[in-house]
């Protein structure tokens, strides 16, 4: 929508031209994926389809995993120091990337493939090393262990917050890269990476997926409401427990007693509501059909690491009406538009539809009119545009070290190795 208005100053003629511009209909709170190839030495990712399959399935995690991960940057620190270190997915050894920069609400995940003898694919959480000295420096080293998520530093913890990871895919399998469909001559793509991305989001890897571990089950509260009880694991804990079957024509046995059993969510052209075999089983069937997808069961362990998972797409943002006008004593332009307190608004302007500029800073939790004037428009045509997003609440600041003098003076250096889950497998079977 536009809406233009023509007035005098100094003897010109100026035209004040309004345009509404929704620039977001995403959670502020979402995560954002950034996926990097440069590490795929031997071109996994040069074959047809596969970039953009893999681009899907991150972004089916961006749409469900919602959190307030900070932003890692030593820049922004005085004496701390970082290196960002990855398994590198084309060689299996150590990637290290020295003062990483990672923006707010996001994870790097490094993508490649290699010989993996056995298994289809295998992923898992980045790792770094670290040094830090002062009195903020163990809000240093929280940062880098959580960003921000501070039940994650808890014992038991209940959170996880990582900057990155890591995901290798098998050069020697054949692949099936459809977003929809299934096959049974060919390893799928989509259901290997939901495996994989999983992984690296904590199943099986974070801390807060070992403290819920009893025995050899999971007690997690939300995993143990959707499978009816404690869910049974593998022998090393990193997945569910294996069906050891495959079978047409779901790929399972429905009376096999191993069964850990759960409820597709709709995704990659399979409907919701299907019996499926959960997908962090450490082996998946492919018999053709329907992809294997994440089930309740799934999600549900993913709440249980500690993530906020979105329910549903976020509510339509309704653009309001932005009536303008000008003042003839002063020739201040003033916007005017009714104010949802749930959403921002930032006023921009540009003499060409081009080139926009921001004019004051966002405006937020207001409720009803709002107005906002510009007391010096240029002379000549000028536009005028409001942006809508959703308000963005401001992130906690870390906190210092609860008894800062022990750091005075002192440098201490701090190292988390990357994890790869262990024990996964690929059964592809034939329709």
């Amino acid at each position: 929508m536009k809406l233009s208005t023509r007035f005098k100053k100094g003897g010109r003629e100026i035209l004040a031209a309004s345009v509404i511009c929704l620039v977001s209909t995403v959670s502020s709170h979402g995560i954002q994926i950034e996926i990097d190839y440069s590490l795929d030495a031997n071109g996994f990712f040069n074959q047809a389809g596969s970039k953009e399959a893999f681009r899907a399935v991150c972004d089916y995690f961006e749409s469900i995993l919602s959190d307030d991960l900070g932003r890692i940057d030593q820049s922004e620190w005085t004496g701390e120091t970082w290196t960002g270190e990855v398994t590198n997915p084309a060689t299996g050894g150590l990637a290290t990337f020295p003062g990483k920069v990672v923006p707010a609400n996001t994870v790097i995940i490094y993508a490649g493939g290699r010989a993996l003898g056995g298994p289809l694919g295998i992923g898992g959480p980045a790792g770094y090393s670290a040094t830090g000295g002062g009195s903020d420096g163990q809000a240093w080293f929280d940062l880098l262990e959580a960003r921000g998520e501070t039940d994650a530093l808890l014992a038991p913890r209940r959170d996880f917050g990582l900057w990155g990871g890591s995901v290798s895919f098998s050069t020697a399998a054949t692949w099936n890269f459809s977003l929809t469909t299934g096959s049974g001559s060919a390893s799928s793509f989509v259901s290997t990476a939901l495996h994989e991305l999983g992984h690296i989001f904590g199943v099986g890897t974070a801390g807060s997926w070992s403290d819920y571990i009893i025995g050899s089950a999971f007690t997690g509260p939300e995993s143990v409401a959707s499978f009816g009880g404690n869910v049974p694991l593998s022998g090393n804990g990193s997945h569910w427990r294996d069906d050891a079957t495959c079978v047409f024509p779901n790929g399972f046995d429905p009376n096999n007693p191993l069964n850990v059993l759960s409820k597709t969510i709709g995704q990659f052209g399979t409907p919701a509501g299907l019996d499926q075999i959960a997908r962090m089983d450490p082996s998946g069937c492919n018999v053709g059909g329907n992809l294997l997808v994440f089930t309740e069961l799934d999600v549900a362990a993913l709440a249980d690491i500690g993530w906020e998972i979105a329910t549903g797409p976020p509510p339509e943002i309704v653009v309001p009406q932005l009536a303008i006008s000008v003042n003839p004593l002063n020739s201040d332009v003033t916007l005017s538009w009714n104010a949802d307190p749930g959403l921002s608004y930032q006023v921009t302007e540009a003499q060409s539809l081009a080139g926009w500029m921001d004019l004051g800073s966002p405006i937020s939790g207001q409720t009803g009119q709002v107005s906002f004037i510009d007391p010096d428009p240029p002379s000549g045509k000028n536009f005028y545009r409001l942006e809508v997003d959703y308000a963005v609440a401001p992130s906690p600041p870390f906190a210092l070290a609860s008894t800062p003098d022990q750091w005075e003076g002192e440098m201490r250096s701090v190292q988390v190795a990357p994890k790869i889950a262990e024990g996964c497998s690929g059964c592809v079977g034939h329709q």
